[in-house]
């Protein structure tokens, strides 16, 4: 007895996994390019030098000729799965679809892993800013943290801002985040869609709760990430394939992810009490 067809289930477990990512959605997903097909256990990802400052033209003689050049970025890749058995006669006697519950809690355990990697990855930036509380944020923190960028904090160069569950009380009571007077605030903000709570000075702010929270010291981990700083390769996309027990009457429904994450570039900013 054939429960699925495992292309057709394959795409519903993506669709809903596209549906439940959070820090995912801040990160730059490389693509099936020719030049990422690589053999091996690590996956190489890009990341540009940066060049000199410019240089003072002396009439007659030639300015320094820099090259355009990539630093060698590797990853390790992770391989998980998770397995759902159904049972024949559970699928007739429950109430609700089997599957469709399966592929929705498959699709679950898929993104909160990637994203749980995605801030542990995160968590090795150096531009790090100390907050007071280990559960709370503040404005003028918040503020600190993105002077990190200088002068290079625009707001249509930033992907977003990711924070743990605990710190939303905190957006809540700040002026800068619910006083609509204010011309950076913006109408709407507190309400949640999508995991997303609203925006700070502009930057859409989302909470997650999956690699956003020590459990050794007990803090939250709040990020403020740029667009293209946060990287993550699949080297092999979901897939699901169904294995029959017919002596058992069941169907065991497993499902694999196979992907590396990687810092593109310095450009993420963690704030949290205990800064190593």
């Amino acid at each position: 007895m054939t429960l699925i067809i495992p292309q057709v289930y394959s795409q519903i477990v993506r669709e809903k996994f596209l549906g439940k990512i959070r820090v995912a959605l801040l990160a730059t997903p490389i693509g099936d390019l020719p030049e990422f097909a690589q053999q091996g256990d690590t996956i190489h990802f890009p990341k540009w030098k940066i060049i000199g400052d410019a240089t003072e033209v002396v009439k007659g003689t030639q300015s320094a000729i820099e090259t355009l050049d990539q630093d060698d970025s590797t990853a390790k890749i992770k391989f998980i799965d998770k397995i759902v058995r159904c049972y024949d006669y559970d699928s007739v006697t429950e109430i609700g679809n089997q599957l469709e519950e399966a592929s929705s809690q498959q699709a679950v355990v898929f993104a909160r892993a990637l994203d749980t990697d995605l801030c542990t990855e995160a968590s090795t930036t150096d531009l790090k800013t100390a907050t007071a509380s280990a559960t709370a944020i503040t404005a003028a923190e918040l503020d600190t943290a993105l002077a990190n960028y200088g002068d290079d904090a625009d707001v249509d160069d930033m992907a977003g801002i990711v924070v743990n569950s605990r710190i939303d009380s905190s957006f809540y009571s700040m002026d800068e985040f619910v006083d609509v007077n204010k011309t950076f605030t913006q109408t709407g903000n507190g309400i949640v869609r999508n995991g997303m709570i609203g925006y700070f000075r502009g930057i859409p702010v989302f909470h997650s709760n999956h690699g956003t929270f020590d459990s050794t010291t007990n803090e939250c981990k709040s990020f403020i990430i740029k667009k293209d700083a946060l990287g993550y390769k699949e080297k092999k996309a979901i897939n699901i394939v169904e294995e029959r027990e017919e002596k058992l009457h069941c169907s065991d429904i497993v499902g694999s992810y196979m992907y590396a994450v990687k810092m593109l570039t310095d450009g993420i900013i963690m704030l949290k009490k205990t800064i190593a």
